[in-house]
C-alpha cells in the first residue's frame, strides 16, 4: 500500500482534534449567513456527504466548525470530505489552523504531515511526521507509517529502518510486522 493510502487510512479512522476552525478556512464557505445553528450544519453536511455532494458538505462543515460545533466531531468530517474531492490544501488549511491552536495535538500534526506527503511537501511533511514519531514514540502505528514515509515517498531506506525496528520492537506480531521485516535493512526474524 502507498504511504499516502496508508496515511489516509490512519488519518480518517484516528483523528482526534480539539480546536476551532478560524473564519479565514471558511473563506470557501458559501452556507448562508444567517444559518448558524452547528447542529443544522452538520446535519447538512452529512446529509450532502452522504449524497456525493462532497463541495456542499465541506462548505457545511466548515460553517459548523465557526458556528461552534464540537470540532473533535466535525473536523474529522471535513477532512474526510476534503481528502474524498482531492482537496488537500483545503485540509492542510483546516489543519494547520487547528493545530496553531493546539499546538500539543500530536495525532492532528500527524494528519498535517500526512497531507503534506500527500501534495509533495516532503520537508513540511517530514518534520511533523519526525516530530509525531518521538511524541508518539509508543504508538507502533505511527512508527510504521513513518517507517513507509521514509521508504516509499523519500525512497530513504536508511531513514526508514529505524522506524520499522521501533514498530517491530513494539508490535512485533502486528499487523504489519511481516512488510517491516522485509523492509528492514537486515533480514530480521
Amino acid at each position: 500500500m502507498r504511504t499516502s493510502h496508508l496515511f489516509l487510512a490512519f488519518m480518517l479512522g484516528a483523528t482526534a482534534c480539539r480546536t476551532r476552525v478560524s473564519s479565514s478556512v471558511e473563506g470557501r464557505n458559501s452556507v448562508a449567513a444567517a444559518d448558524r445553528d452547528p447542529e443544522l450544519l452538520v446535519a447538512r453536511g452529512r446529509e450532502h456527504a452522504e449524497t456525493g455532494d462532497l463541495l456542499r458538505a465541506e462548505q457545511y462543515f466548515a460553517a459548523a466548525l465557526g458556528a461552534g460545533a464540537d470540532d473533535r466531531k466535525v473536523l474529522p468530517l471535513l477532512l474526510r470530505v476534503c481528502v474524498a474531492s482531492s482537496h488537500y490544501r483545503y485540509a492542510i488549511d483546516h489543519v494547520e489552523v487547528a493545530l496553531a491552536r493546539d499546538p500539543t495535538n500530536s495525532r492532528l500534526r500527524f494528519v498535517s504531515g500526512a497531507l503534506h506527503s500527500l501534495i509533495g511537501a516532503h520537508a513540511a511533511a517530514r518534520e511533523r511526521l519526525e516530530r509525531t514519531a518521538r511524541e508518539l514514540n509508543a504508538d507502533p502505528e505511527i512508527q510504521f507509517s513513518v517507517g513507509t514515509f521514509f521508504r516509499d515517498d523519500l525512497v530513504d531506506t536508511v531513514g526508514a529502518d529505524r522506524y520499522f525496528r521501533e514498530y517491530l520492537r513494539l508490535a512485533p506480531s502486528g499487523v504489519h510486522a511481516e512488510e517491516a521485516r522485509a523492509s528492514s535493512m537486515e533480514r530480521l526474524r
